[in-house]
């Protein structure tokens, strides 16, 4: 396999997590995290039980400082040669480092680091190492994330008001380069997500004074489709250039209809998605630029129909756990927190990769502990403590009391806390999964296995919540007020946690009822459109894509927003949070329609673990015909459908084509028509 920078496991996203967390400034100020954000191991021992048929010689490269052991005995400091003789040994590289965070590197035959290696604290916690094949050269870095550059196009520049306005034709991110004489005093350079922004001055989130100076300076990277540029003397006119900072992330997902407007949606779509899959899924990239939790769970789902890249969503699971103790809900939301539960489960059941639940269930067992504790000791749910922050979406929900979407998510925390557990006992994880933390829970019912939690609070939350003759799950009955939204009979359907005849009921009652405050937001109208693709109402979901996002494009973007308002006009569009530009126009949560089509208009989707099995069931609604190419377990699935027949091509094997109450087995690489 080669050799590969190792480093103690989690230390890499946790330090990249740190520093990304840092970097969010709005209007000159820094602002950083409002929640904990874990920190590196100051040092570190990793070992490997090795055995050389010749002397080796070879050296641990390190940004650090320590030792080689061999055995026992110490033979040479760190970056210095050392020659192992023939035999076998154990072989320890100790690493400090106050800077970044502990790794080191040796490409020597049969003593070469990667994933082999143990990672531990002088024999204590051992765990496999931490490492990625993004680093495979000795005169790499790991605390530098390898993004790509190339350089961005200026679309237009125009004077305005005594400066200067670049237009780059799209949104984007990266590092700007400005180039000035000292003449010209402080150098101040506004971004825009949109032309109003950048000019607004005042307003503008991002911006830059740099003190007089002769030169090219490079600007920290930053989201933009705009900058204006002024100086504090008249005079020469700073000349700026720009880069975009990227991950090499290729597109697999492809979809054309006769829906004349679909390119250009899944064009901003795949816009927003990549320019926020970046050293983990992002929110957004002007604003937050932080990682949230509800957001990378839906990102984890999206990723795998656009560019099907697991690395970035092991990454940003890693980052959001961080290190134990857990000290607080993830994000401070607790149903933040649910959804790492979820995520896991996602990963793995399209991964199979067992090895990764192995190497963060410790921490996810943390997590369950730090939840479970703090649900009320009487009724066993979900409720507000001190610190914690009750989201589910922004909107009008009774929060005054237990709410009815959090509970369903703690059950799904349970269930998936299940499935989880019997992975692990089923792929040589037994001792791993009976490890739970000391912590003495006591609630009641607290010898109860997950299965058995999950369906006491199940029949609880049905007694509690639901309305038999409004047909829907309320709010929360502690108010009295026994209000109903759409969001706890979403996952009802969603999470599949009331039986097939009640989603129907619900769907009519609630979800097809105008009564009921609609959702506003792109992040849970996913969700949404999401149970109507479950209850088959694909035309649902077809008309709001063409009138949502098929708005935001005749209103100039060139990315996904992170909402849109139709009743709005002009500059309207981009004010959000009280702010005349709070309105990110590049949000991952608004690239939804590429999971939409994917996985329920295409019906392409895993039906086992690892995808070993996968369907191919597509629901048209009212595309006359589509020609659809969906990732999937590394391979592609190719489906079209034209004149009532359904056509499906796949590089992997396992497939099962459905179509009209038939079904076909799908062989590798042959056309298979029903």
């Amino acid at each position: 396999m080669g050799a590969k920078w190792i480093w103690y496991s989690g230390d890499y996203e946790v330090y990249h997590s740190m520093l990304l967390h840092a970097r969010r400034t709005e209007y000159d100020f820094a602002f950083g995290p409002m929640w904990h954000v874990s920190r590196p191991e100051m040092s570190a021992y990793f070992s490997k039980n090795i055995t050389v048929d010749a002397p080796v010689t070879a050296k641990a490269v390190s940004k650090g400082f320590g030792y080689v052991k061999l055995d026992e005995r110490r033979i040479c400091a760190l970056n210095e040669e050392f020659t192992i003789p023939a035999g076998s040994y154990r072989l320890v590289v100790n690493v400090t480092n106050l800077e970044t965070f502990p790794s080191c590197f040796i490409d020597a035959p049969g003593i070469e680091t990667d994933e082999t290696w143990t990672g531990h604290f002088n024999e204590a916690h051992p765990k496999p190492v931490g490492c990625n094949d993004a680093f495979t050269c000795v005169d790499q870095d790991p605390a530098v994330f390898p993004f790509s550059y190339k350089p961005i196009e200026i679309a237009s520049a125009n004077e305005v008001d005594g400066g200067m306005l670049y237009d780059f034709g799209q949104e984007s991110f990266g590092p700007v380069y400005v180039t000035a004489e000292k003449s010209a005093g402080t150098v101040s350079v506004y971004y825009g997500e949109s032309e109003p922004e950048a000019l607004s001055m005042k307003y503008s989130y991002l911006r830059e004074h740099i003190p007089a100076f002769d030169g090219e300076k490079k600007l920290m990277s930053r989201a933009f489709r705009y900058i204006y540029v002024r100086t504090e003397n008249a005079g020469s006119v700073p000349a700026i250039r720009a880069e975009l900072e990227y991950l090499p992330l290729e597109d697999l997902f492809v979809f054309t209809s006769d829906d004349a407007r679909l390119p250009e949606i899944l064009k901003i779509c795949s816009n927003a998605f990549h320019l926020n899959s970046r050293e983990f899924f992002l929110d957004g990239i002007k604003r937050d630029r932080w990682v949230w939790s509800g957001d990378a769970y839906q990102s984890y789902q999206v990723s795998r129909y656009l560019f099907n890249d697991p690395d970035i969503t092991r990454r940003t699971i890693r980052a959001l756990l961080g290190k134990l103790p857990v000290l607080q809900h993830t994000n401070t939301i607790n149903d933040y927190s649910a959804y790492m539960f979820l995520g896991a489960w996602d990963y793995f059941y399209a991964s199979g990769d067992i090895k990764f639940i192995a190497d963060i269930w410790e921490n996810l067992v943390g997590l369950y502990d730090f939840i479970v504790s703090r649900l009320d000791p009487e009724t066993g749910y979900v409720v507000k403590q001190e610190d914690d922050w009750i989201f589910i979406d922004w909107a009008d929900i009774d929060k005054d009391g237990p709410l009815a979407a959090e509970q369903i998510l703690l059950y799904n925390v349970y269930t998936t806390m299940d499935k989880l557990t019997a992975a692990l006992n089923e792929n040589g994880y037994a001792a791993l999964a009976a490890r739970v933390s000391p912590m003495v829970n006591k609630l009641a019912g607290a010898g109860e296995t997950y299965s058995e939690k999950a369906e006491t609070l199940k029949a609880r939350i049905m007694k509690d919540f639901w309305r038999e003759e409004r047909g829907g799950f309320i709010d929360t009955y502690a108010s009295g007020r026994e209000h109903m939204t759409r969001h706890a009979n979403i996952f009802a359907i969603l999470f599949d946690f009331v039986p097939d005849d009640v989603k129907e009921v619900i769907t009519q009652s609630v979800l097809l009822n105008d009564d009921i405050d609609q959702i506003t937001t792109p992040y849970f109208k996913l969700y949404e459109l999401m149970a109507f693709a479950r209850m088959g109402r694909m035309e649902v979901i077809q008309d709001y894509i063409d009138s949502y996002w098929g708005g935001m494009i005749k209103n100039g973007a060139t990315s996904a927003w992170e909402e849109f308002d139709p009743n709005k006009e002009g500059i309207e569009h981009y004010a959000m949070y009280g702010e005349p530009f709070g309105c990110s126009l590049c949000h991952a949560w608004g690239a939804g329609p590429i999971l939409l089509l994917g996985k329920y208009c295409a019906g392409v989707k895993e039906t086992s673990v690892g995808a070993k099995t996968f369907e191919v069931a597509p629901v048209p609604g009212r595309y006359t015909h589509f020609e659809a190419a969906v990732p999937m377990a590394g391979g592609v699935v190719n489906v079209n459908y034209a004149d009532g027949k359904v056509t499906v091509s796949a590089s992997i094997p396992g497939g099962t084509l459905k179509w009209n109450g038939r079904e076909a087995e799908i062989p590798v690489n042959q056309f298979v028509t029903l």
